[in-house]
């Protein structure tokens, strides 16, 4: 009896997941629009083959991450953007899975650089051995590092191992929600070239360096200069 309660469960927690999703995505991608209600109860039940539970709890879950408000004898409707929560770890996966526009790319760029540069100050200030040892090894597989996709994987390894030295607990937790997006940035941002590669490997090194060196001000420095680098590449890459 445990085992069929068991996979009740599992059943109604992936069909919350299916509608959460399908209209968090049909939001992002416009096919509900902003103001507008979503549809009738029996729509979406034909639409995604669920209960009115089922519908009910989804849309708590979409409340919460701001995308949707609801009214009694109303109805459950989109809200604007500036209602929706930017650093929620789905909102920005479904972001990313539906294609960033470089408007959206730019106030990422923005806030990491708000953030990042002191998250490499802190980090100069509280690494541990552990923590600069792993930078230090992130860095020299960057300046080693041949192929594009490894290259993406190890520029995001370092900035969230920056985030984790920093000893912020705002800001460790900021590095793994915008993990997802921080990733489609740096497919954007990142040089193709071999010699542009090289030398954004070389920047990242002068970060480890200053936070070898335990100097917060070259630190922030450097991050500053990496993302702005970041900042160039993505929007030549938009314009070219």
């Amino acid at each position: 009896m445990a085992g069929v309660r068991g996979q009740a469960k599992a059943a109604a927690l992936s069909a919350h997941r299916v509608v959460t999703e399908g209209i968090g995505l049909g939001i992002l991608k416009g096919e509900f629009k902003i103001g507008e209600l979503l549809p009738s109860p029996e729509e979406l039940a034909d639409r995604y083959n669920v209960s009115r539970t089922v519908q009910r709890e989804a849309f708590k879950t979409l409340a919460a991450k701001g995308l949707v408000a609801s009214k009694t004898k109303v109805g459950t409707w989109v809200t604007p953007p500036k209602s929706w929560n930017m650093f929620d770890a789905d909102l920005l996966e479904w972001r990313t899975r539906v294609g960033m526009d470089p408007e959206f790319i730019a106030s990422l760029f923005e806030v990491r650089r708000v953030l990042e540069p002191e998250g490499a100050a802190l980090a100069a200030l509280r690494r541990t051995p552990e923590q600069l040892e792993q930078l230090r090894e992130i860095a020299l597989a960057m300046m080693a590092c041949a192929e594009l996709g490894r290259f993406i994987e190890l520029d995001l390894c370092f900035h969230l191992a920056v985030s984790e030295a920093s000893g912020n607990p705002f800001l460790q937790s900021l590095g793994g929600l915008i993990e997802a997006a921080l990733a489609a940035a740096f497919t954007q941002s990142t040089p193709v070239g071999e010699a542009e590669r090289l030398a954004s490997a070389g920047q990242h090194l002068a970060i480890f360096q200053a936070i070898e060196a335990g100097d917060p001000e070259a630190a922030r420095l450097a991050m500053t200069g990496v993302i702005d680098t970041g900042a160039r590449n993505s929007r030549h890459k938009q314009n070219g």
